[in-house]
């Protein structure tokens, strides 16, 4: 009796599909079921005979024994039973969708709430990051933006870098200001020299300034400890404190001094970043974004917006292309 379950599908057990396929086996079978033994007790198999007889895959006649049914039929009415299961599943959740209009009166009711919503806390590196690539992403104006370090560290250039160039090939206006300290770094400068020449207004100052970015006028971030602005954000979103912001902002631009392009700037055109490098190294080897996006400590949301954009510098109409593209052009 020993052999593949094929009955799973349709909700049978283990015992019962054994039990059914005896009796197609061993026809008008006397109902004595003490002579079946399946390495299982006997009330697992008086439990599976009730069942089939419930579905109506055995029958016990009076003169014949038990007779299986005849698996064309007995089969097919279970495929029927079991896709009108799942056509009732289906109409059940489509149906949830009349929530929809409730939970938007909670919403909105949420928002004429006294208790401010403009102001939303978060906190630990990696949600700051996800919260800055989806503003990042939705931003379709301009991008503004005071960075008090001084000579910025490969990983913050490397977590900075696809955010900035994404918004620049968009047409978004970036203008970002730094200490003089920091440009005088080579790494950073670089780094510096390759935004403005994709686009970016980049001012130095002197002296020390506030962290913040401003995304279309609308969204300020800022941190929750300036001594240590991993610790957590605010997301601002109250108009008044945002055009305090903008005005903040506006008075250290105004006082800052341009960095100017080298007269030999990086091109940027067919340059492939080390994180869109390793996108593609794991998309062409992953074959789930899920197992991708944990390769590269991220989520899947914002693999899939790394990927594409990849597409669509490449001119791929799909992933499979792209990863053609990329290896012609030498990226991979």
């Amino acid at each position: 009796m020993a052999g593949e379950q094929v009955l799973s599908k349709l909700g049978l057990t283990a015992i019962e599909e054994m039990l059914y396929r005896f009796f197609l086996r061993h026809p008008n079978f006397a109902p004595d079921l003490d002579e079946i033994t399946f390495d299982t007790d006997r009330h697992s198999i008086d439990r599976a005979f009730e069942r089939l007889k419930e579905l109506g895959l055995v029958r016990h006649h009076r003169d014949r024994g038990v007779v299986a049914m005849d698996p064309v039929v007995g089969i097919e009415k279970l495929i029927e039973g079991r896709i009108e299961a799942l056509n009732e599943e289906l109409r059940n959740v489509s149906a949830a969708r009349t929530a929809i209009p409730l939970l938007l009166e909670d919403q909105q009711a949420g928002r004429l709430s006294p208790v401010s919503s403009d102001i939303e806390r978060i906190e630990g590196l990696d949600e700051i990051r996800a919260r800055l690539d989806d503003l990042a992403f939705f931003a379709h104006r301009e991008v503004m933006a005071m960075q008090p370090d001084g000579p910025l560290s490969a990983a913050y250039i490397e977590a900075a870098r696809p955010l900035d160039l994404r918004c620049l090939r968009r047409g978004v206006r970036m203008r970002t200001i730094v200490l003089h300290e920091a440009v005088a770094d080579d790494r950073t400068e670089r780094y510096v020299q390759e935004l403005v020449a994709s686009g970016a207004n980049v001012r130095s100052v002197e002296h020390s300034m506030e962290r913040m970015i401003i995304y279309d006028r609308t969204v300020a971030v800022v941190p929750i400890d300036p001594g240590n602005s991993a610790r957590g954000a605010l997301i601002i979103r109250q108009p008044s404190l945002v055009t305090s912001m903008i005005a903040l902002f506006e008075r250290v631009w105004s006082d800052a001094r341009p960095v100017v392009a080298s007269e030999a700037p990086p091109s940027t055109e067919e340059h492939l970043q080390l994180l869109e490098k390793k996108i593609l190294t794991v998309l062409s080897n992953s074959s789930k974004d899920e197992i991708a996006a944990r390769e590269m400590g991220m989520s899947v949301r914002t693999f899939r917006r790394h990927v594409a954009e990849l597409m669509t510098r490449l001119g791929a109409s799909n992933r499979f292309q792209a990863a053609l593209l990329a290896k012609d052009r030498g990226w991979l």
